[in-house]
């Protein structure tokens, strides 16, 4: 297991960036896909948690319940669109994670932000947020928004085999996307380019 400070000072240099997102973007993800009724995007916070678990580094991931939306049924970050009473998006990531997964806002020790990302489809300005956890937790799932909680060990995501890509059609698009393979779930789109960053980050130790 590497030294947890480690990360937290490259949060303090610049990061990865778009650079790092784009590993893991689909083809034509910015063409024909957008809404032309949407008006200005909504905001949303997700967590990217590591914790330890068999003397090795994990990232939780929650698949949606299968649902009539554009994100049914997909492998995601715990977090979820702002609220009125939200001091934050930071404060969003953290109250989404807590309700969804059972985590208690006290328990996370933030890095810092990543690099946001918009979502066409959705329409919605994604704002993901790095922290860690000092011991194993105890997930508690939502079964109204969490179908299951899939523990990944980091190591899998570093290697270059776990990178795998598929095809699938939008409208009158042939679309090939990369996904990172967790042990058979596919994690793509937004959330695989969130995670690109974050790997890479974690690539500098």
């Amino acid at each position: 297991m590497f030294d947890i400070t480690e990360i937290k000072k490259i949060f303090e240099a610049p990061l990865p960036g778009v650079d790092a997102q784009n590993i893991m973007s689909p083809t034509f993800r910015q063409g024909g896909l957008k809404d032309d009724s949407f008006t200005e995007p909504r905001a949303s916070g997700v967590l990217i948690l590591l914790y330890p678990l068999k003397n090795e580094w994990y990232i939780p991931f929650i698949q949606r319940p299968v649902y009539e939306g554009v994100h049914s049924g997909q492998i995601s970050f715990p977090g979820g669109k702002a609220e009125d009473g939200d001091k934050s998006l930071l404060h969003t990531a953290l109250r989404e994670t807590h309700e969804e997964i059972g985590i208690s806002p006290t328990e996370v020790n933030i890095f810092g932000q990543l690099t946001p990302l918009y979502i066409p489809k959705s329409n919605f300005n994604v704002y993901p947020y790095a922290g860690w956890l000092e011991s194993t937790p105890n997930f508690i799932p939502d079964p109204l928004e969490v179908a299951e909680v899939i523990e990944v060990p980091l190591k899998e995501l570093l290697k270059p085999s776990c990178i795998k890509n598929f095809s699938y059609q939008a409208g009158d698009l042939i679309i090939t996307a990369p996904y990172y393979d967790a042990g058979g779930k596919k994690i793509w789109g937004a959330t695989a380019m969130i995670l690109s960053e974050m790997i890479e980050i974690i690539k500098k130790l």
